[in-house]
C-alpha cells in the first residue's frame, strides 16, 4: 500500500493553496449560522423562511475554495 501511494504521489502534482483561511473562517461562520437557524426551525421559532440566498452564498464560497485548490 505504501509503495502504491508513493508512486501515485510522484505522478500527480500536488498543489498547495495559499491564503484560504479567510474563506474557511467565513464558511465555518455560515455553517454555525445554518445550525442555529435549523435548531430554531426545529423548535418552532420560525414558521417559514426562504433560505435560497443563504444557500447561494454558501455555494459561492465553496466554488471559490475549489478554484483556489485547483490553481494551487
Amino acid at each position: 500500500m505504501t509503495d502504491y501511494i508513493v508512486s501515485l504521489s510522484l505522478e500527480i502534482p500536488i498543489n498547495v493553496a495559499e491564503d484560504v483561511n479567510p474563506l474557511l473562517i467565513e464558511l465555518k461562520r455560515i455553517g454555525n449560522n445554518l445550525n442555529q437557524i435549523t435548531a430554531k426551525i426545529n423548535t418552532g421559532v420560525f414558521q417559514s423562511y426562504d433560505f435560497q440566498d443563504v444557500v447561494d452564498e454558501q455555494k459561492k464560497i465553496y466554488e471559490q475554495l475549489l478554484e483556489i485548490a485547483r490553481k494551487g
